[in-house]
């Protein structure tokens, strides 16, 4: 006998019909469109306070009087100061100030030749060093200590620092010294300003304090750039015929930090005569000339890292060496 299919009709549970006839408010939204407002078409009344009492020509006259890295924070703020802080003339004057080897209309050829005309990019993608802070090399090595009772074959980890700091004048500031970042930086100042003018500065910081102890200078000297490739030169003694030229490379790990500086070469030279050389002209790769000695340094090669001025007290680079014996610069 075949079989004969049947449907069969089930009346749904009081459950059930509670699901099939429950309320979904997302369903009302079917079919409606919503108007969404441009950025700069939003009412007034829903700007912050700071917002409505101040106008944007005041707001612009405050961001010229930032440094660099306080107009970029404060573009991160909200969209109208985004649309504020990327006001081309706020952008050119940081790039003035930081590719101050060029001159203005070169600056602006090369901002209309490779960057568009956007003086943000150009500051962004070409290298230059920070005058906003100091560059620092922390270097740790093993010292043999003292053969007592019994203890043998002692070590001790010594930690001393390398400091760098740049200035828009061409001159530089350096020391080094065992104390970390947060009891030096108020020594790193500017050199003399009567000083400037000499055709080959060079020298040590002759004024006691700011954190300088016996047995420590702090010299300063001159320096150029060329992209990536920078170049130091300084006397130890104006006295003296040792000069110490340095050969670095300038990166960044983030989009435009220029915040590593490798040392690829140290040399000091010893010259007999005493003679005045342009402290430039020499790079710490080439041979050296007739009368002057060369030597190369190999032991703290440790890369520089940038610590801006609000970071010398709290940077992680000040740590003891009890607490943090290496540290990768990366």
């Amino acid at each position: 006998m075949a079989a004969v299919a049947t449907e069969r009709y089930i009346e749904p549970s009081d459950n059930a019909a509670a699901y099939i006839q429950g309320y979904r408010p997302w369903m009302s939204l079917l079919g409606v469109r919503l108007r969404h407002g441009a950025p700069h078409q939003t009412k007034q009344g829903e700007l912050a306070l700071i917002e409505q009492l101040l106008p944007e020509e005041l707001l612009l006259h405050i961001f010229e009087r930032l440094p660099i890295i306080g107009l970029a924070t404060a573009q991160l703020v909200c969209r109208q100061w985004r649309r504020v802080g990327a006001a081309q003339p706020l952008w050119r004057r940081a790039c003035m100030n930081a590719f101050f080897t060029s001159t203005p209309e070169q600056n602006a050829a090369l901002v209309r030749a490779q960057y568009r005309g956007c003086w943000k990019r150009m500051l962004m993608e070409r290298p230059h060093l920070r005058f906003d802070g100091i560059y620092v090399s922390r270097n740790t090595y093993l010292r043999m200590g003292v053969v007592e009772w019994k203890t043998k074959s002692a070590a001790h980890l010594v930690l001393y620092f390398r400091y760098f700091r740049f200035f828009p004048d061409g001159t530089f500031a350096y020391r080094t010294s065992p104390e970390p970042l947060s009891k030096v930086h108020r020594s790193l100042a500017a050199p003399p300003k009567h000083l400037h003018s000499q055709a080959h500065y060079h020298g040590r910081g002759g004024a006691r304090g700011g954190g300088v102890k016996d047995g420590e200078q702090v010299f300063h000297g001159r320096f150029k750039q060329d992209g990536e490739r920078v170049w130091t030169a300084m006397r130890y003694d104006l006295r003296g015929s040792t000069e110490v030229r340095s050969r670095l490379r300038l990166r960044s790990t983030v989009p435009g930090a220029n915040n590593r500086l490798d040392i690829q070469a140290i040399v000091s030279w010893d010259r007999e005569d005493r003679q005045e050389q342009p402290l430039l002209n020499v790079q710490p790769d080439e041979e050296a000339e007739e009368g002057a000695e060369t030597r190369q340094h190999r032991r703290g090669m440790v890369p520089y890292v940038f610590v801006p001025f609000e970071q010398v007290h709290s940077h992680v680079i000040n740590l003891p060496v009890s607490v943090m014996d290496c540290w990768i610069t990366g």
